[in-house]
């Protein structure tokens, strides 16, 4: 790209650098009518519409990149997350293929580098590894991030890096990929985070041995088939939860309170096994059921999320918090001191629970059970963790989150120092 298409694209992004992106997203769509076919042009259209929160003239306009170069790894990238924000999954994970099919690494070089780690992920969508891109100051912390892939070595060239870490979270189709990060750590003389058999301590089959002697509760679960499902075959009274295995944010999970339920909800539901647990009833004093979220970072317990809602199934964002100034009062004091939910024994269960699960970085959801002890839901590695809601209406997140962004940078840094 020479002459006027690099002088119209270099415009562009000094109006995207000031902020200016519907100025910017103008003078990049003139600059791709005149010159279709440079494909910096069509990138930087879609990454500033994507600023602009236009998701879908962002996936045109990559596309349209790719239709310049197919093998433009950056648009791929790209399309695999916004075409997973549009709920179209089977084509995300089709980019993210072809990306990795001629590149596995990426580096993110931080302009004031204070560390640097190496990330081994596998591929998938967003819940097979930790969000790490939250977690850190990306203008000190450099970010390696390599994507094994089963039957190829991994690149004979890597950056150097202070700390490996094994970001990928526990699932079924995971199982690979952390015996190949296994290996990998195995042979780095570098110091290391989440071993993968840490990571699979915590799958939902074996949460309950994992805490067993922790002084908490966990729901017992089973698995079972369709067919035993459906013959009502599985080891619980009634009511019941039950989800497909391998489901995440709720997909598929629904309380069945009677056997008749069982016919109607496989009919509404895809899947050929499903986990089931008794459902237990954690309605605090005012009838409302609240669920915390609470990330440990080196064993420390740090506070994330107060999900407050009178249903049982609740995610962050189908709680009325937006709507209650109260309970955002409530959220917010959870946040700034954890002791205010989580105190005296309850707080030594979450200390338990970090030395039982041994994971440097986890997350677990939770709740106050009936009988007033810590009340595990699950516990995963790669549960989202960021501050990006509106600090209007949550300026205690842009407050104290942030302390775990510190703590996993302290994390890392005492890593590095211990191995100099």
């Amino acid at each position: 790209m020479t002459g006027d298409a690099a002088a119209r694209n270099a415009r562009g992004i000094q109006l995207r650098a000031a902020g200016n992106l519907h100025a910017a997203i103008a003078v990049f769509a003139q600059a791709l009518e005149r010159y279709p076919d440079v494909p910096e042009l069509a990138l930087n259209l879609a990454q500033t519409q994507y600023d602009a929160g236009d998701n879908d003239a962002a996936i045109a306009a990559f596309e349209r990149a790719l239709a310049i170069d197919p093998a433009n790894v950056a648009a791929h990238m790209s399309l695999w997350e916004l075409l997973q924000i549009k709920g179209a999954m089977n084509a995300a994970l089709a980019h993210q293929r072809a990306a990795l099919a001629s590149q596995r690494l990426f580096s993110a070089v931080a302009p004031r580098q204070a560390r640097s780690i190496l990330l081994l992920c596998a591929p998938g969508d967003w819940q097979t590894n930790i969000p790490v891109d939250f977690l850190f100051d990306r203008s000190t912390t450099t970010a390696h991030k390599l994507y094994l892939v089963q039957g190829e070595a991994p690149p004979s060239a890597l950056p150097e890096y202070d700390v490996l870490w094994n970001t990928i979270a526990e699932s079924p189709a995971a199982m690979p990929y952390l015996q190949l990060a296994e290996a990998f750590m195995q042979r780095s003389a570098r110091p290391a985070l989440n071993a993968p058999a840490r990571v699979i301590a915590t799958a939902r089959m074996q949460l309950g041995r994992t805490l067993e002697r922790v002084d908490c509760t966990v729901a017992p679960i089973s698995e079972v088939t369709r067919a035993e499902l459906a013959r009502g075959q599985h080891a619980f009274p009634y009511p019941i939860i039950i989800r497909p295995v391998g489901s995440h944010a709720g997909l598929g999970l629904e309380r069945v309170d009677a056997a008749g339920g069982i016919a109607a909800y496989l009919e509404r539901t895809a899947g050929d096994a499903f986990f089931i647990s008794p459902f237990v009833d954690y309605r605090s004093a005012d009838g409302l059921f609240r669920k915390y979220r609470i990330v440990f970072v080196d064993g420390e317990p740090y506070p994330v999320h107060l999900a407050i809602s009178p249903r049982w199934m609740i995610h962050y964002y189908n709680a009325a918090m937006a709507e209650n100034a109260w309970m955002r009062d409530e959220e917010g004091a959870f946040l700034e001191d954890l002791r205010r939910a989580f105190d005296g024994t309850r707080y030594e269960a979450l200390l338990g629970i970090a030395r039982a699960i041994g994971l440097e970085y986890f997350g677990i959801d939770c709740a106050v059970g009936p009988d007033g002890r810590v009340l595990v839901f699950e516990a995963d590695p790669a549960m989202l963790v960021h501050s990006s809601d509106p600090i209007e209406l949550y300026p205690y997140k842009h407050r104290f989150i942030p302390n775990i962004y510190r703590a996993v940078e302290r994390m890392i840094d005492r890593r590095a120092v211990a191995d100099t």
